[in-house]
């Protein structure tokens, strides 16, 4: 019965260590400063219907996350370098709603099956306008990017790229897309404002156990203790 009890716990846990190494997920995180900045309005109707026509994902802190996002990986470093700029095998995503002056972090997290690295690139309307200009083979001319009208905003894109890196324990997952979900979140002193919440419940919880319950354990003990000593005396 004893030999029998071993040998269901030792194949839960060999089941439970296989399944974790299947879904556990790797990371790769992004953290950035709004600013609010002056763009040309022209810049902001031009990127803004490129944009409206690509039905882009908008992230808005203090936390949005979109799952099961897919993108194909470059193959290898250099296929990244002679292509990574012609606007294949790439996602844009439009971060709306930042304050200025606070603290966020992008993040993405993917299967560990799909080996790949990520990149992340934050940037502000202009930087992505120039960007996407030139993979639509379009100029920029000065009268376009110098109205007389500007706006305040602090309205960022990230773009996002991959890379494969190394070989994937399931056959045939190199040449498949890498399923990923991205996260805007707001930071708290630095910490995650999910991992802000958790912190302070654990504190209280902790504070609790060292004020109320251990006291009233060792009370408890105290007692047990001056019993059996008066017991031994009688």
């Amino acid at each position: 019965m004893n030999f029998w009890f071993k040998k269901k716990w030792f194949m839960v846990f060999v089941n439970y260590f296989l399944l974790f190494r299947l879904i556990r997920a790797n990371t790769e995180k992004e953290i950035f400063t709004a600013n609010t900045v002056k763009v040309p309005k022209s810049i902001i109707e031009e990127i803004g219907g490129q944009l409206i026509n690509e039905d882009l994902v908008t992230l808005i802190p203090p936390y949005t996350i979109q799952r099961y996002e897919k993108i194909i990986p470059f193959r290898n470093d250099e296929e990244f370098s002679l292509t990574g700029e012609n606007g294949e095998k790439e996602n844009w995503y439009i971060l709306d709603g930042l304050e200025g002056g606070h603290t966020y972090e992008a993040r993405i997290s993917y299967a560990a099956t799909s080996p790949s690295i990520f990149i992340l690139e934050i940037m502000g309307l202009e930087e992505a306008a120039r960007i996407l200009n030139k993979q639509k083979g379009l100029q920029n001319n000065g009268s376009n990017f110098e109205p007389q009208e500007k706006v305040s905003t602090t309205k960022k894109l990230v773009r996002v790229r991959a890379i494969h890196e190394g070989v994937s324990v399931i056959p045939g997952k190199d040449s498949q897309p890498v399923i990923y979900n991205i996260v805007l979140e707001t930071l708290l002193f630095g910490v995650p404002r999910v991992a802000f919440k958790l912190i302070l419940v654990l504190g209280v919880v902790m504070g609790l156990i060292y004020f109320i319950l251990v006291p009233m354990i060792y009370k408890s003990l105290q007692k047990v203790i001056v019993g059996d000593e008066k017991d031994h005396e009688e």
